[in-house]
């Protein structure tokens, strides 16, 4: 499949290289409405082409090689109105200045995760949360999981030892389906994602769909899609370099270098992040008994990640990109506790083109690969001679090949269709944790959708897609979703059926911990769901107020239960499990550069089965923000107020985690008109109140934060 598509690449770009002007030119200045500073980074571009580029720091834009014509240029930038405009280019240098208009909220921005096209999250047929790239950057996260925490109280993560379990609206990662820019994050250890792997310094925004409303991207987001868009300037020269310190000598540090050739361009960074970790307490629990132990609640750890992405626009029509990663982590442990701690290293690489057919249709084809490795890597000599300091034994490699087609073809600018094949094989490799060694399983599946404009008040969504498992055999999952617009009020509504093929380790992977044997059972039924929600919004131009309600009901849910032994645990079919609730949302700008903003989650997930709730869900979750902004003519201020409040959640036979609230200070301050330098300063207090849960070592955690920390950061960002 690879070398077909290399071949075809080559001969797109033999037939593309002349198609360009090379005498023709587009130059100018994009500047602020409000107050005429230049605006660096905002994006230009010509509508149903690939051309296009973004202001340098002086907000001083160029394109080239433009073939004389009319076009529809569109001027964007986040947090800012956007401009379409109607424009002549004639033969030679034509110059044109822009002056954007400061967006009152996130409303205004473009989300493009649910239907797979470009829609203002206002507008969106299908119920989007955003969260962009100015609450990104004023949280100053060290992770993905403090980041959600602080903006999102639909969100939950229960720590563990080898990384956090996310849940969204009560159900699990493991019917949450999270992307990098429309590609799939895969590699599971302890049965959780392994999200170390994204900075929140290289973040632009977070696009999320809740239940199984996606047809794009998979019948088995039961829970939801969480797609992660990655900063990509568009500048033709750019540098950036963002350092964070906070307590426990934990450093986090984003890289990002972009090269733009004219119709080749490159995109490199280089992500690490390292920390000493902590102890929340000394004790740890060994059956009934507290113990004594080194252990650190939190392991210290060091990874990093490159990566690197090229593209080439052959034709104004025709573009192909490659790209490939790889991440490198050490989670560390003291001798004392164990022999060895845990090494992970993932690899990634794709590539795929994109042909626009006219100003609107086009048709894309990605490839992406993924392999991640989980290993043992043993802290000092074994006596005995078994293994020595710094060897390594693999527990399992895990294999993703993703294959993609799509065409989106607009009938009207009422009714656009678009159409897909989703290939999808995963692979384990694992000697001692599998019967056979290794598994492998593939899906292929089949979507259509249909977006549709009634009125102009009436947006409607509606489309199936066909699944074929290798074991599992076939489903189909239709989606509807409709959006009613009346004055100031928006009614969101949507439907979607889900199936979920048990995954490779649930059929076929055992292993022991703590005493514990976990076993696969290669007798499961595949999980089903029916999703059904209901929102009204009312926005205006200082108030967004949105309500939601929701039932996503589980049929077949897999869960570890009794396995005829006091210590042996087995996958197995719970008949039937159920996550309803409601979600609030609101932003208020108050006037004088302050705005109050949060939100609140109810939960009731319930295993329908035994009648108990779902282990590890809190039931209340809610989130408060309130930030100053200020711009001076050089100087720019924000200043914010993070709280998180949450209840207790439940484990059966077990300790619940404790609730807690926790509240952070933050402060961003950027400078510019330093030529071709921005430079931006951050400060701040996590955990004001200092709250610590010093539940001995084993017992089930709320929050593992370390008490009261303080945090500094430095952003350089260059660019011609």
């Amino acid at each position: 499949m690879q070398k077909f598509f290399w071949i075809i690449v080559f001969l797109f770009i033999g037939i593309g290289l002349p198609a360009f002007s090379q005498n023709t030119s587009l130059s100018g200045v994009i500047t602020t409405s409000n107050s005429g500073n230049p605006l660096p980074g905002a994006h230009i571009y010509f509508k149903g082409t690939n051309i296009g580029t973004a202001s340098n720091n002086k907000g001083h834009y160029e394109l080239n090689s433009i073939k004389p014509g009319n076009y529809s240029l569109i001027v964007s930038f986040n947090g800012f109105k956007r401009i379409r405009q109607e424009v002549e280019i004639t033969e030679g240098r034509n110059e044109m200045d822009f002056s954007l208009e400061e967006s009152n909220s996130n409303l205004g921005e473009v989300v493009v995760t649910g239907t797979g096209t470009a829609h203002h999250l206002k507008n969106a047929p299908v119920p989007s949360e955003l969260i962009s790239s100015k609450e990104v950057k004023s949280v100053g996260a060290t992770d993905f999981n403090d980041l959600m925490l602080s903006l999102s109280p639909s969100f939950d993560f229960s720590p563990g030892t080898m990384g956090a379990f996310m849940k969204l609206n009560g159900l699990s990662n493991d019917f949450i389906v999270v992307l990098i820019d429309g590609k799939r994050l895969y590699g599971d250890i302890g049965g959780n994602i392994d999200l170390n792997r994204i900075n929140p310094d290289n973040i632009e925004r977070i696009e999320i769909l809740k239940g199984a409303s996606s047809l794009l991207y998979g019948s088995d987001a039961i829970a939801g899609v969480v797609n992660i868009i990655t900063k990509e300037s568009g500048q033709k020269n750019h540098f950036s370099n963002t350092t964070r310190i906070r307590g426990n000598n934990t450093w986090q540090q984003n890289n990002v270098v972009e090269v733009d050739a004219g119709r080749l361009s490159s995109h490199t960074s280089f992500d690490r992040k390292s920390s000493d970790g902590w102890q929340l307490s000394k004790y740890e629990e060994v059956g009934d008994e507290l113990v004594e132990t080194e252990e650190k609640t939190m392991k210290a750890y060091e990874d990093f990640t490159l990566s690197q992405k090229f593209e080439f626009a052959a034709t104004p029509k025709l573009d192909f990109y490659a790209e490939g990663s790889y991440y490198q982590k050490d989670m560390f442990r003291q001798q004392s506790v164990a022999d060895y701690g845990y090494y992970y290293q993932d690899e990634t690489y794709g590539a795929g083109t994109k042909y626009l057919l006219d100003n609107r249709d086009y048709i894309s084809f990605d490839y992406h690969h993924d392999k991640f490795l989980y290993y043992y890597r043993y802290n000092h000599d074994d006596v005995d001679g078994d293994f020595q300091k710094d060897q390594k034994t693999i527990n399992n490699d895990q294999r993703l090949d993703n294959a993609r087609l799509k065409y989106l073809n607009v009938l009207s600018s009422d009714n656009t269709l678009t159409f897909g094949v989703d290939y999808l094989n995963e692979k384990m490799v694992s000697a001692n944790r599998l019967v056979d060694g290794e598994a492998d399983a593939y899906t292929i599946a089949l979507y259509a959708q249909d977006e549709m404009t009634f009125f102009d008040a009436l947006d409607v969504v509606a489309g199936v897609r066909y699944v074929n498992h290798k074991e599992l055999g076939s489903a189909f999952t239709p989606k509807l979703s409709a959006l009613y617009k009346v004055g100031n009020f928006n009614i969101r509504s949507t439907y979607g059926i889900g199936f979920k093929a048990p995954t490779l380790k649930e059929l076929y992977y055992n292993y022991e911990k703590r005493g514990r044997v976990y076993l696969g059972n290669t007798d499961l039924d595949p999980q089903e769901s029916e999703y059904l929600s209901v929102g009204v919004e009312y926005n205006t131009r200082l108030v967004s107020l949105s309500a939601s309600a929701y039932r996503n009901n589980v049929d077949n849910l897999i869960d570890y239960v009794d396995g005829g032994g006091e210590n042996v645990r087995i996958h197995d079919n719970i008949s039937e499990a159920r996550s309803e609730g409601i979600d609030v949302l609101l932003d208020v700008r108050t006037g004088a550069g302050f705005s109050i903003g949060g939100g609140y989650s109810y939960v009731d997930a319930r295993n329908l089965t035994d009648d108990i709730r779902l282990e590890g869900v809190a039931e209340h979750s809610g989130n408060i923000r309130l930030a100053y902004d200020h711009h001076w003519k050089n100087y720019a201020l924000n200043a914010n107020i993070f709280g998180r409040i949450q209840d207790e959640k439940f484990y059966d036979g077990d300790p619940n985690a404790k609730g807690y609230d926790l509240w952070n200070f933050t402060t961003n301050h950027t400078f510019s008109n330093l030529g071709s330098l921005i430079v931006e300063l951050s400060a701040g207090v996590d955990n004001v109140f200092d709250y610590v849960d010093d539940s001995p070592l084993g017992a089930h955690y709320g929050t593992l934060t370390p008490g009261r920390t303080f945090f500094a950061g430095l952003r350089i960002n260059f660019s011609e």
